[in-house]
Formats: C-alpha cells, sequence, structure tokens
C-alpha cells in the first residue's frame, strides 16, 4: 500500500500568537460548514514526498521514539530521524520539516486506526505490525 495524501483540519484561535492545533485528519475530510468566532478553521492536503515514498517501497517502517520524536527505520537501522537538540546518530538522516508535518499526521491516522480495532478486538496495537 502507497503511502496516501492526507487531508488535515487545523483550528487557529482568534488570540493574536495562539498556537494553532491539529484537529482531525483522514484521507478525505470537509471543511466545516461555519467559521467559529473564537478561531478559524483550515483544511490543507499532504502529499508524502518521493523520499518518504521511496523509503516505504524500500521497506522502511515509521515510528515514533519515546520522546516523540519521528523515526524512520530500514530494518535495524535508523536511517532519518525528525532533528533533535541533542543531534542524532551519524548514520542517521535529518528528516526535512514537511515529510515531519507528513509523518505526524499519517501516524496519528494509523494510530487512531488501531486504537479502532482495539477497541472492537479488545487487544493492544502494536506499532510496527501496522
Amino acid at each position: 500500500m502507497t503511502l496516501p495524501s492526507l487531508s488535515v483540519l487545523i483550528y487557529t484561535p482568534a488570540k493574536p500568537g495562539a498556537t494553532r492545533r491539529l484537529v482531525d485528519v483522514g484521507t478525505s475530510l470537509d471543511a466545516p460548514a461555519v467559521q467559529p468566532s473564537h478561531g478559524s478553521y483550515q483544511l490543507q492536503r499532504l502529499v508524502p514526498s518521493m523520499r518518504l515514498l521511496t523509503w516505504q517501497r524500500e521497506g522502511a517502517r515509521f515510528d515514533l521514539s519515546r520522546s516523540g520524536r519521528i523515526h524512520v527505520w530500514t530494518g535495524r537501522e535508523l536511517t532519518a530521524a525528525e532533528p533533535a537538540p541533542e543531534g542524532l546518530p551519524q548514520a542517521a538522516a535529518s528528516l526535512e520539516p514537511d515529510d515531519v508535518t507528513y509523518l505526524e499526521a499519517y501516524l496519528l491516522l494509523q494510530n487512531r486506526h488501531g486504537n479502532d480495532l482495539n477497541d472492537a478486538e479488545g487487544t493492544c496495537h502494536d506499532a510496527h505490525s501496522g
């Protein structure tokens, strides 16, 4: 299965300097019919980069570290990672900001599907079996 294009719904509070928040992610979302007076919603389309598609074709796995950083694994080798203040292992490439944005949404969507399955089956989701 190829990495899908994703729709993300982002909410921005009306307060100056407020942080934007990811509200929903899916393969197809509709924009809200009415904008609230306390902020605004924006629908964005995210498309996986050629780099992500290549890694996927090569069998890479995408996941989150214990510290919440995105990792790309090929077998047992860390291929790439979200930049961290403490730096990256020498062999790992740094993920581009657009790849981080896409993978955050993708992993959120994958986890949501895993949780839906867990609710139905009463089992735990293994992040590496998806």
